[in-house]
């Protein structure tokens, strides 16, 4: 089970609606009304920067989400070429979608719909449903706070839109020049040691916090996962003031690249976040011992007025004991992806909470390395054997601003992460593995 296929598992295992997940009902997709409820969804996902669609779940009315009723026999209307016709028809410029089917725990197999974004233009309707209220031709869907899809209501709501096509279009010029330049400008700025003091306090507090909420052995002491990472993060100077409430829907609006994504803002119960000491804190392992089954999606994170960030994460490669036994492999592109996420999610909050160009520092520290092997478990990558790490720990820092976070991601990372992959017997990190990695990752 690649790491993509684990989000997927995720995904129908416990359901849940974010800005760039959409659940939906089991559909008749030989009704035309049907099709243009889904096609509606995978719009509005595409012009929101990517995201999924889950097909066989309602809402139940306290946030989550149950199986719906009744079951189609088969799922052969739901085959990945003809969802891939239906949004072909209804959306200008068309685009192509990935339908995969994943069997839930306690049985019963659900579509999936992968919906990538990039596009360097509005993805709009070239027809609408036969009401011509559900969907209607010639409009432009974006995904809603609410969330919903919905028409853009806002100045705002455009800007944004407007705002990923033209990144999407300097990302591509970007990548071709790095491919003359080979990424030699350094864009980090040396973080002051007030700051990395103060950054330092709220990691280590937030760890200690984790820890007091961790399942307990045998013996009542805590049980760590086999490895995990702490990502950290601060905007610098005064942010102003706003109430919690405020932050909280702020951060819930905040795309992400991925369908796990950090500091992601669930509203089930056992799991949504609640105020504890200041902060706004969300442990998703709070169910059971789950922090130990599957580490990488039981994550604790918490947040602060003063634009302190703080996530916990078990490693991907430990939640597949089917494959890999946990503490044993290291995959040679997850850092990459899981780290440029969280940068990416500072570049959005600072211009949320500041409403300028801030500086941002960052700490990442990650445990439980010692024994490991280098392994790519997509099997895309071709990876020397006999790569293995004898340090069990590692911590890196970096200031930048968050105006450049976006163009600069390749570059950030490899800075960050080079010291990192040195230590499973002196790999070098390749730069073009970096940039490849960063495109494919803003493409989902």
């Amino acid at each position: 089970m690649t790491s993509i296929t684990a989000q997927l598992q995720a995904l129908v295992d416990v359901p849940h609606e974010t800005l760039n997940i959409e659940v939906k009902r089991w559909l008749d997709l030989s009704s035309k009304a049907d099709q243009a409820v889904l096609a509606k969804a995978a719009i509005a996902l595409a012009n929101h920067g990517g995201g999924f669609i889950v097909l066989g779940f309602e809402e139940a009315g306290d946030g989550s989400f149950h199986c719906h009723s009744p079951r189609p026999d088969t799922l052969e209307a739901y085959h990945p070429d003809a969802i891939s016709r239906i949004v072909a028809t209804y959306a200008e410029p068309a685009f192509q979608v990935v339908v995969t089917h994943i069997v839930r725990e306690g049985g019963g197999a659900f579509p999936v719909v992968q919906v990538p974004g990039g596009h360097r233009t509005p993805v709009m309707t070239k027809k609408g449903s036969p009401d011509q209220k559900t969907l209607v031709a010639g409009r432009v869907y974006i995904r809603r706070p609410t969330p919903e899809s919905a028409e853009p209501g806002t100045a705002v709501e455009w800007r944004e839109l407007f705002d990923r096509c033209v990144r999407a279009a300097r990302d591509d010029l970007l990548d071709a020049m790095r491919g003359i330049l080979d990424g030699r400008v350094d864009i980090s700025i040396d973080a002051t040691p007030s700051s990395l003091d103060r950054l330092n306090a709220w990691t280590d507090a937030g760890l200690t916090r984790w820890r007091a909420l961790a399942p307990e052995s045998q013996a009542g002491q805590p049980v760590d996962p086999p490895g995990f990472y702490v990502v950290s993060y601060q905007i610098e100077g005064v942010i102003p003031k706003r109430p919690m409430t405020e932050l909280l829907a702020t951060l819930s609006g905040i795309p992400g690249l991925t369908g796990w994504r950090p500091w992601w803002v669930p509203s089930r119960d056992g799991i949504r976040p609640y105020l504890f000491d200041g902060c706004i804190e969300c442990y998703h392992g709070a169910e059971g011992n789950v922090r130990v089954t599957d580490p990488a999606h039981a994550d604790f994170w918490r947040a602060n007025d003063q634009g302190q960030m703080l996530i916990v994460r078990g490693f991907d490669e430990d939640s597949i004991p089917e494959r890999e036994m946990p503490g044993t492999v290291f995959d040679i592109s997850m850092p990459v992806w899981r780290i440029g996420e969280c940068f990416a999610h500072a570049g959005h909050l600072a211009e949320r909470l500041a409403g300028e160009p801030r500086t941002v520092t960052f700490s990442t520290r990650w445990f439980g390395l010692r024994g490991r092997k280098l392994v790519h478990l997509q099997g895309r990558r071709l990876v020397h054997p006999g790569q293995v790490a004898k340090q069990d720990s590692f911590e890196a820092t970096l200031s930048v601003g968050s105006d450049v976070v976006s163009d600069q991601l390749p570059e950030l990372l490899y800075k960050m992460l080079q010291p990192l992959y040195a230590l499973f017997d002196f790999c070098e990190l390749s730069k073009r593995m970096v940039n490849e990695e960063v495109h494919r990752l803003r493409s989902r």
